[in-house]
């Protein structure tokens, strides 16, 4: 081949190339980050949200038709099924505040995320390792709070009042165990019997906080500030003022291991409580953390030996990048996710999912983090909400079989186990979706019965039915 010709070909493969290298490398095509930052209304769904959004809610669609099949969930990973779906709820409040007009569509779809979230294949892992009789009385914080924190978004930004019964009994649950250790050694709830994690705890911590806000209890005053002073006090690293990893009860020992998963999650979720601490943490979380590489970002495991970038930890970094208002670092992020896994469209719903065989699991929390605004935008929105605080229910007769269900609710060629009994608590054998009547149902109910008896009384010479108003023959 002749020199120029050569010099010609070289040149016509780097003009097409390189820009194609370019693209292929760098972030093109993703909404710039500053956009997940607008607030409403400016805020709108970006077109990777909208896509997402509907892959997560044909994912929860298809579990509410199918039970417990929990069909492409990675039975490999089942220990981390309670985190998926609890992730993906949390974002939804900041979706119903971003896009008011499906607040009814968002609403359904956190009632179908505590059904998933109630299954026994997603809190038996607890039970059949031996450390409780049942997942929720007592320990096991790491699920326990996530339901907690799961029922008291929903009311708290629904209005509904279907799971108030559980949330109390939960509520409750969770502050007695926290009043037995209160003034020992130390607070909060553990995870298994002698491992206790501070991001587990914080989730507990937060659902008695909305707790409060909407009965006006007393918890964040008392119970959650004994764990926050635990946790500064007795949790945190000298040199760089992050958080351990977890404490040992038993020996009171703490484990000098600071994690990147748990101090994302961890700065993410007790700002509410402490934020001008959070702030200083936060800091020294990117400074020690946090890896930058040009136009992308990624969170190491460790600090110390051998640290290497984590998936789990780059996706709370996400969260925590949201939380602490920082469009640089997430949108670092956001790019090594959204370009390394990459979207394919789902052949069946048209929705986005990551090219990764754990996109069912992921797509929620990943999404969830995109939507979240802040929990000081989150906890202090109007959410319409009439007739605060509520009335504190009657739970003195629950336990946590009126929570949730003892078996497996799946297709069983063996035919072993039978559906719990009808009752005046369930209205039908294998419903799990807490009070089968809104509280605008019944509302609604009560009203219409009122009107009925007023008609009845008023019309002249009219005879009422005794039943109907209630009266003894």
């Amino acid at each position: 081949m002749r020199p120029k010709l050569i010099k010609r070909v070289l040149l016509l493969s780097a003009v097409i190339g390189l820009p194609l290298l370019a693209y292929t490398l760098l972030p093109f095509g993703l909404p710039p980050a500053e956009r997940y930052f607008e607030q409403p209304p400016q805020r709108t769904l970006q077109p990777d949200e909208i896509g997402q959004m509907r892959s997560v809610q044909e994912t929860y669609l298809r579990l509410s038709l199918r039970g417990d099949d929990f069909e492409y969930w990675n039975t490999a990973r089942q220990d981390f099924w309670k985190y998926s779906i609890a992730f993906a709820m949390y974002g939804i409040p900041s979706a119903i505040i971003i896009n008011p007009e499906k607040t009814d569509e968002y609403k359904a779809l956190m009632d179908m995320m505590i059904w998933a979230m109630k299954s026994k294949k997603v809190w038996g892992d607890f039970t059949d390792r031996g450390f409780g009789t049942d997942p929720i009385s007592i320990q096991n914080i790491m699920y326990k709070g996530h339901l907690n924190l799961m029922y008291g978004l929903y009311q708290m930004s629904t209005g509904d009042m279907r799971y108030a019964r559980e949330y109390t009994w939960l509520t409750q649950q969770i502050a007695e165990e926290m009043r037995l250790h209160h003034q020992g050694i130390y607070e909060g709830v553990t995870c298994e019997p002698n491992a206790w994690f501070v991001e587990c705890n914080t989730i507990g911590m937060l659902s008695l906080h909305i707790y409060d806000r909407l009965y006006a209890t007393t918890y964040t005053d008392n119970e959650i500030q004994w764990s926050l002073d635990f946790i500064m006090g007795r949790m945190r690293d000298d040199e760089t003022g992050l958080f351990y990893r977890h404490y040992q009860p038993n020996h009171d020992f703490v484990s000098p291991d600071v994690s990147g998963y748990a101090n994302a999650w961890s700065v993410t979720f007790l700002k509410p409580f402490a934020p001008g601490a959070m702030e200083e943490i936060y800091a020294s979380f990117k400074q020690h953390l946090t890896r930058e590489l040009g136009p992308y970002a990624t969170v190491n495991n460790r600090i110390g030996n051998n640290p290497r970038p984590d998936q789990v930890a780059h996706g709370f970094g996400m969260w925590a990048a949201k939380e602490f208002d920082d469009p640089a670092l997430f949108g670092k992020l956001r790019n090594a996710i959204d370009k390394y896994l990459g979207f394919s469209v789902h052949p069946e719903h048209g929705g986005l999912v990551y090219n990764d065989p754990d996109s069912v699991m992921i797509n929620g929390g990943m999404l969830a983090a995109k939507l979240h605004l802040g929990w000081d935008v989150v906890l202090n929105h109007d959410w319409g909400v009439e007739g605060l605080p509520h009335v504190v229910p009657d739970v003195s007769h629950m336990d946590w079989t009126d929570l949730l269900p003892q078996r497996v609710y799946a297709l069983d060629p063996t035919g072993e186990g039978e559906l719990p009994r009808h009752s005046a608590v369930r209205p039908c054998p294998n419903c799990f979706w807490g009070d089968y009547q809104s509280q605008r149902m019944k509302v609604e109910a009560e009203r219409a019965l009122e009107r009925s008896a007023k008609v009845c009384v008023e019309s002249a010479g009219a005879t009422c039915g005794l039943d109907e108003l209630g009266g003894d023959e």
